[in-house]
């Protein structure tokens, strides 16, 4: 029914498309509006969703370009500060900011809250680059539009539309080591008052990497992942309209779906076989109205998430296993803003997001029941589907004021009810234009919660109506320094420091010393602080383009108070939070031709609250080549050529789940 859904959307808007490409061209005799000008409001716009005391950064268009093909998760690992955990390619693979939990970060499409209500944790390998136009994170817990849940940042993910351009778009194609082929295709059409944007994507790989298995004997040996392939499809069909000069309509319909298999851990003698299947429906239609001094934006979406979870045994040993679990989230927003003043702007929102939860796992059963004596008895079960539901409302206030034109003051108020459960949260920040504004100084102070998950509230056994919420508070400031230091030669710096404390801090333990059942509850306190360097050194002469970007964070991120007096983890590193990530790029582009090289450090990372075992460092290797050959007619062809961990390195995000060893991937991208 989804797939019949999807193609609909794409052919009626394809159709409608290619009527707007008949459209006049001269958006300023039209609405008198330059389309550079939308594009920097855009961007403003989307920057302007955090404190502007916050650190806020933004993958470069460039990288993006080259990295079509990746998931979000590589995106993010090479190119940010921010530390993602993967369980291999194509597998689970999460997020945190500066110490925090993967929990604490929120992810946000198109100022849409796309964070799954039952986990509670997004998985980035399962969004396609192709899939986004622009990346931006939000560092720390200032971002308090819409709904708690950014304790360590957000991710924010957006799509623009592409007015006046006739009719465009690319497509590509990669074949690469394990078996792994990705094809994708995006056709935009855009006219004076309409625009449009349709993109396909689909990557399959069988994902047998190779390995270094260095548990199972004393010499480490080589072998082929097993049970590792996976397979995902998507489409997205966009559609802008522009109905007046003050008035604009947006739709958005968002269809992925995704198969793969969920290997062991190395050491684990594989008898089962498990297999995972996805389904993500996200689709939006907002009304933006702006004129003189007001700005009214509303949202109005449906986000629905299936998965379907199947086990079964090697030779029929034991009957097949499996569970289905799917929610529906309908969010309402509407956001409005006026500008009294020249040097003031006060805004105001209002959300509203109702969780349908219908999941298996829910079912409630008497865990007791489960061992009497030394006899094990089976699970007593109820008929599925088992409901939950939650609303959220939340209301936020804000006041952004230039007294002088060097210095910028931020204030912004946020209340939410979560069911019978209500909060308040704020953040106020400043920011210090010196120096014709080569110079940037700017600091921030925010109090952030995050409610409990679905799953940590209902989760069948285990599930604690009672935890209580995380909360935090966090102190951020930075420096920027922009500046043309010759001709021709750019540099773009930023050196940022963080303290943050976060509270109630929620952990899955055994209850009262049951190993049978784990249940989460409030039993960490945390004090993170840090400190994170950005680069770019930026040379450009005639035909020749080339730079240097590279990002550092050193990360503390420690138990503050103990939970009793021989409490192992009072004030030791937590789990998986590396002290040290850095990364450095070196790319140029010549008359065509282009190369870059990128290297990925990450430290050491405890895997027990006593620091008593650890998975080593690492350093991965990329490079990456090739030429665009542009036609006279304006069309472009571009084969490339990446190899990825090029020094053929063991490595470990998550222990005993390995990462490949050097592999190859070759593409070709037509442009039109």
């Amino acid at each position: 029914m989804f797939k019949r859904i999807a193609i609909g959307w794409c052919v009626c808007f394809i159709l409608c498309g290619m009527g707007a490409e008949a459209q006049k061209k001269d958006p300023v005799a039209m609405y008198g509006v330059i389309d550079t000008v939308q594009v920097v409001s855009q961007r403003v716009r989307h920057a302007n969703e955090a404190n502007a005391g916050a650190k806020v950064s933004r993958i470069d268009p460039e990288i993006m370009r080259a990295n079509k093909t990746r998931s979000l998760a590589e995106l993010l690992t090479d190119y940010t500060a921010i530390y993602i955990k993967s369980l291999g390619m194509g597998a689970l693979s999460t997020a945190s900011f500066r110490g925090a939990s993967p929990s604490q970060t929120r992810v946000n499409w198109n100022g849409i809250n796309i964070t799954p209500p039952m986990s509670g944790t997004f998985d980035f390998s399962q969004i396609p680059v192709f899939f986004t136009d622009n990346v931006s994170l939000y560092y720390g817990s200032s971002h308090v539009k819409n709904g708690t849940g950014a304790i360590g940042g957000s991710v924010n993910l957006f799509t623009d539309p592409d007015w006046n351009t006739g009719v465009s778009g690319k497509v590509l194609g990669e074949y690469g080591s394990y078996g792994t082929y990705t094809t994708g295709a995006q056709v935009n059409t855009g006219g004076q008052k309409s625009s449009f944007k349709t993109r396909l994507y689909y990557q399959h790989s069988d994902n047998n990497y190779t390995y270094l298995n260095k548990i199972l004997t004393n010499e480490p040996f080589r072998e082929k992942r097993q049970d590792a392939d996976y397979t995902q499809w998507a489409a997205m069909q966009e559609g802008y309209f522009r109905l007046s000069p003050y008035t604009r309509l947006t739709a958005v319909a968002w269809y992925q779906e995704g198969k793969r298999m969920l290997p062991p851990a190395l050491g684990v003698v594989n008898q089962s076989h498990e297999q995972q299947r996805e389904v993500n429906v996200r689709a939006y239609t907002g009304l933006d109205f702006t004129k003189g001094l007001h700005a009214l934006r509303a949202k109005a979406a449906w986000l629905y998430y299936r998965q379907e979870y199947d086990k079964w045994y090697a030779g029929g040993l034991f009957d097949p296993e499996g569970n289905k679990n799917q929610s529906h989230t309908w969010q309402g927003i509407a956001d409005y803003t006026f500008t009294p003043r020249e040097n003031l702007v006060l805004g105001t929102s209002l959300t509203y997001s109702h969780d349908l939860i219908r999941v298996s796992s829910y079912i409630d059963v008497d865990s007791s029941k489960y061992t009497l004596g030394d006899v094990d008895y089976d699970i007593p079960e109820v008929e599925p589907p088992f409901r939950h539901n939650r609303d959220v409302f939340s209301w936020q206030a804000s006041a952004l004021w230039t007294p002088v034109a060097w210095m910028m003051l931020n204030g912004q108020y946020m209340f939410e009810q979560n069911d019978s459960r209500g909060v308040s949260t704020w953040s106020a920040g400043m920011v210090f234009n010196l120096w014709e504004k080569e110079l940037q100084v700017k600091g921030n102070v925010a109090y952030n919660y995050r409610f409990p998950s679905m799953n940590d509230l209902y989760w069948r056994p285990g599930g604690n109506p009672d935890v209580k919420p995380e909360d935090g508070y966090s102190y951020d400031a930075s420096v920027a320094y922009r500046k043309q230091l010759y001709r021709g030669l750019f540099l773009d710096a930023e050196v940022s420091g963080y303290l943050m404390y976060i509270d109630n801090w929620i952990l899955w333990l055994p209850k009262d010393g049951n190993q049978w059942v784990w249940t989460p509850q409030n039993h960490r306190n945390v004090r993170s602080e840090g400190v994170e360097l950005y680069g770019k050194l930026t040379y450009a002469i005639g035909d020749l383009r080339a730079n240097v970007s590279g990002n550092y964070s050193w990360s503390q991120s420690r138990t503050r108070k103990k939970q009793h007096v021989d409490d192992g983890s009072y004030m030791k590193q937590i789990p998986y939070v590396p002290r040290f990530k850095w990364n450095v790029r070196v790319a140029a582009d010549y008359r065509g031709a282009f190369f870059s090289w990128q290297v990925t450090y990450i430290g050491r990372r405890f895997i027990t609250t006593d620091q008593e075992y650890a998975t080593d460092p690492y350093s991965v290797h990329n490079i990456l080549a090739g030429y665009r050959y542009t036609f006279r007619n304006g069309m472009s062809l571009t084969p490339q050529v990446r190899v990825d961990n090029l020094l053929d390195t063991y490595y470990e995000s998550t222990q005993y789940y390995p990462m490949p060893l050097r592999n190859c991937l070759v593409s070709l991208m037509w442009e039109f």
